[in-house]
């Protein structure tokens, strides 16, 4: 029975985020596919303009997401959910219009200006949350992309099929707005603006004082090291599948495999997530950058597509607790007022891997060969591994969950100044240094 409003709120925008992932993965699986069908014929100029496709989001998301998340810790985190889902929902009916590859483009642009539906919605699930529930809550809006993502691409290629690409954009239009209406209608939020006399940085200053706290640059570089070992695979995966599969029933072997993938993955998030709140984030972290690691090494390898399939659902165990864990990381590091700024930075350092990943990729792949893609992700992750737990070791990072008391939450000294202010280096109540505690 949910009877407290951040369990509503977190049903309400699990549902409209785990539509708007779906509405997402309706179309973009198919646009290699869709650029043909504007008149691009050769499979080369369509990969090109693919890749086109895929950069112009990631440039301009990348840009923006600072200033939508400065917004948020000025206005509501509410509205932010409510113009990207409205924002996303209009650009995909408008690109089901595209005449041309450059439309298509310059809409993906515009879609990345507008939308960044997972920073705000994990912001404002992370500022409504009690804080021993963020794990649990965070790994409930990860699980979200993980059943988007698979059921996607699904129903996506069935539409696309038989009603044509257009009608999949306009459909995925549709369920992108319904989310919006869901967050517009059950979700509540009590937000209190700052005081028009208090001082107030700006998006730049503000960055640059999330970026000087110790922790919270670690943070970052681990977000960015998670998201580009999710995406440098995608230009091979489905190839390398194929290849082992030997031609037969290739495409749907590579759906199944990446389905399985993305079920397990679910799953796990959820079920880390709450881990993550009894135990703490910082043990759960390490052990799924290293099972990452140790699961991705061996598919280098791997003969045949069943061996594939085994190593690919123990990565999904991995996976699936890794993005939940790091936000839930996140937001304790970070006041909840200012966690708006915080989420809208890692949303550039996500916007960055997912532009620079796939490229990466197809340079190794290209160099070296499919298999050597496997093997330094794998290198990838063991280095993010070694970065986290040689970083919470000397910055002795705050742990919070359920049951623990206020010296395990903060087990760093805090330290008062002249004026009597007291601060806590790198814990989760610094935010300047300075700056009064809560």
């Amino acid at each position: 029975m949910l009877t407290e409003r951040w369990q509503r709120n977190l049903l309400a925008i699990w549902i409209a985020q785990t539509l708007t992932m779906i509405s997402f993965s309706f179309v973009f699986p198919f646009i290699p596919l869709y650029i043909q069908s504007l008149g691009v014929n050769e499979a080369t100029e369509a990969a090109q303009w693919a890749g086109a496709v895929g950069a112009a989001a990631a440039l301009s998301m990348s840009i923006v997401q600072p200033i939508w998340g400065n917004l948020s810790d000025r206005y509501g985190r509410r509205p932010m959910v409510i113009r990207s889902m409205f924002g996303g929902s209009l650009t995909l009916i408008l690109m089901g219009m595209a005449r041309s590859p450059m439309e298509l483009v310059i809409l993906r642009l515009i879609q990345g200006t507008v939308t960044g539906t997972v920073a705000a919605s994990n912001t404002l699930v992370a500022t409504s949350t009690p804080k021993h529930r963020l794990g649990y809550a965070l790994g409930l809006m990860q699980m979200a992309i993980f059943v988007g993502n698979s059921v996607g691409p699904l129903v996506g290629g069935l539409i696309s099929d038989h009603a044509g690409y257009p009608m999949a954009f306009y459909t995925s239009g549709v369920l992108m707005l319904v989310g919006g209406l869901v967050v517009v209608a059950f979700v509540r939020e009590d937000f209190t603006p700052p005081e028009k006399n208090s001082v107030q940085l700006g998006i730049w200053a503000q960055s640059r004082s999330l970026l000087a706290m110790p922790i919270f640059p670690m943070l970052l570089t681990v977000t960015f090291l998670i998201q580009f070992g999710g995406t440098i695979i995608t230009p091979v995966l489905s190839l390398f599948i194929a290849d082992l599969a030997g031609g037969a029933n290739a495409a749907s072997t590579a759906g199944g495999v990446l389905a399985a993938t993305g079920v397990v993955s679910a799953i796990s998030a959820l079920i880390i997530g709450r881990l993550s709140d009894r135990i703490g984030p910082t043990k759960i972290l390490p052990i799924c950058l290293a099972g990452a690691m140790l699961s991705y090494l061996p598919q280098a390898f791997v003969q045949t597509v069943w061996q594939l399939l085994l190593l690919r659902m123990l990565l999904g165990v991995f996976l699936g607790g890794l993005m939940p864990t790091a936000n839930a990381l996140l937001a304790r590091t970070v006041r909840q007022e200012r966690r708006g700024a915080a989420f809208g930075l890692a949303a550039t350092a996500n916007s960055i891997a997912n532009g620079v990943g796939p490229v990466s990729g197809a340079v190794i792949a290209s160099v070296w060969s499919m298999r050597a893609v496997f093997a330094a992700t794998g290198v990838l992750f063991a280095v993010a591994c070694a970065w986290v737990s040689f970083g919470m070791l000397r910055l002795q990072l705050p742990e919070t969950r359920i049951g623990a008391s206020p010296a395990q939450a903060h087990p760093v000294k805090a330290t008062v100044d002249a004026k009597g202010r007291a601060t806590v280096p790198g814990s989760a109540d610094e935010m300047v240094a300075g700056e009064p505690l809560d």
